[in-house]
This record gives structure tokens, sequence and C-alpha cells, in this order.
């Protein structure tokens, strides 16, 4: 069974690696919520604000997330910055969500009005898979065990398992379609209500891509072929759910109505009288 398969609790969190890697996500975290400010000021509402505070907001989720598709953020010597599920997760971890989350809900939202074509959405897609691979790749190759895929793995390159990947741009689509959508639909008033649906987009995404994976890797087996049925799984439930995404935004968006002011509201009601004889 699934609790038959240890996790590495005895390895430490190499020093040097954490703290490049917190001096690093606090930059790139500075840097989104400067944009997130600089967008806000430009359109003149918080929608941004709020995307990115739900973003900070998601993280109790990651321990969750992590154990679904087996991967262990190394405890000992940990700088930690929640824990949840009894699992502490790293502070770079919970700076991380401020602008992994964010970005590219920031990149889709300029264009969502105008349409993405679908070239563009699915380039732009790969793009941030291939980012999402290349990063787990260098840290867990250069910074040493930061966090470690346990257990039998399928598609392994290096310490990482190419296809799990695919679960994480799976939430990053999904909260940049959900936050074009409730943009687009909410009045400025009730635009906080981005800030609760991003931890809630983010659950449900992962966990339904994951679902395929996880599944087979919590069933105990250790047979690398039904484990890399489930990955396969879960890659194409990434790419079903990112498809989904893309019709959403391939055709341009009309702006919400604007509500009439008194004087034209006066003009319409006086346009549609009829006069009686």
């Amino acid at each position: 069974m699934d609790h038959d398969i240890p996790v590495p609790f005895e390895v430490p969190m190499p020093h040097t690696a954490q703290t490049v890697l917190i001096i690093a996500m606090t930059v790139m975290a500075l840097i989104s919520l400067g944009y997130a400010i600089y967008a806000s000021i430009r359109r003149r509402d918080l929608a941004h604000i709020w995307l990115f505070i739900g973003a900070g907001l998601a993280i109790p989720y990651e321990a969750l997330g992590d154990n679904l598709v087996h991967v262990y953020y190394t405890e000992r010597g940990q700088i930690g910055w929640v824990t949840t599920f009894g699992h502490s997760i790293p502070a770079f971890i919970g700076i991380l969500y401020f602008w992994y989350l964010t970005i590219f809900a920031y990149v889709m939202i300029r264009r969502a009005r105008t349409g993405v074509s679908a070239r563009r959405f699915w380039l732009e897609w790969s793009g941030f898979l291939s980012f999402a691979i290349f990063f787990e790749m260098l840290v867990t190759s250069v910074g040493g065990p930061t966090w470690i895929y346990y257990g039998p793995q399928a598609f392994m390159v290096g310490d990482v398992p190419v296809l799990t990947p695919f679960t994480y741009v799976s939430f990053m689509v999904a909260i940049a379609g959900a936050f074009c959508a409730l943009e687009r639909l909410l009045p400025r008033g009730r635009q906080w209500l981005i800030v609760p649906a991003v931890p809630m987009v983010m659950a449900g995404a992962h966990a339904a891509t994951s679902l395929p994976l996880a599944v087979v890797l919590h069933s105990g087996t250790t047979n690398t072929t039904y484990i890399a049925i489930g990955a396969i799984g879960s890659a194409l439930f990434a790419v079903v759910l990112a498809y989904v995404v893309s019709l959403g935004v391939r055709k341009p968006w009309v702006g919400p109505s604007v509500e009439a002011s008194p004087a034209e509201a006066t003009v319409s009601a006086r346009s549609q009288t009829v006069p009686t004889p």
C-alpha cells in the first residue's frame, strides 16, 4: 500500500540552495507585486492586487498536492513558511506562489479583450510548461535535494518525472482563465472575490489533473508501466484543461456593460414615450 513507500524524512535541506532560492523568489515576488500595482493603477481597478493576494493564500494546498504526486520538501534544516497536513512548506515555496501562480494570468489578461489565437495560446502554454520542467530540473540537479520525488516514478529525467509538471501548468492556466472571466464579469466593487477564487481554482485544477497519476502512485504498485499510464493520463488531463481555457479566450471579449447615467436614462425614457393624442 501507499504507506509502505518510505518518505525521505532524514534528508537535510541544502542550506546554500535554500538561501539562494529565498532571495531569488523574493525578487520575483516583488516584481510580481510591482507589476500588480502598476496594472491596477493603469486599469483603475484592484483586480491584479486581488490576484496577487489570492495567490499567496493558496499555499495551504501545497502539502496536499505534494502528497498526490509523491514529492517531499526536505524538512531538516528547512526555513518554514507554513505547516499543513503534517508537512512543513519551505519559505521559498511560500514566496514563489506570489509570482508562479500569477504570471500566466498577467500575460493572458493583456490579450483577452482582443482574443488569443490558438497558435499564440499553445506557444505560451508550451513556454510555461518548458519553464516548469527546466526549473524543476535546475533546482534539483544544481541545488540538491530541496525537494524529492520519492517512490517509484515514471519518465524520470535526472531527479524529475517530466510529465508531473504538466499538472503544475494546469493550475497556472486555470487561474489565468478564471481571472480573465472574473475580471470581465464582476463589477469593481466585487472584484475582491478573486481572492478566494484563486486558491479554490488552484486546488481543483491540480487535484483533477493529478488524479490519474495519484491513483496509481497511492495504490502502492511498483510497476513502472502502470505508473507511466497514470502519468500520461495526468498529462492528457492537463492538455484538455488548457484546451478548454483556450476556447474561452479565443474570441474578443466585449467589455462589461456600463450603467447609463441619470441624464442618459432620462433621454432614453423620453425617447420611448409614446405621445397621447
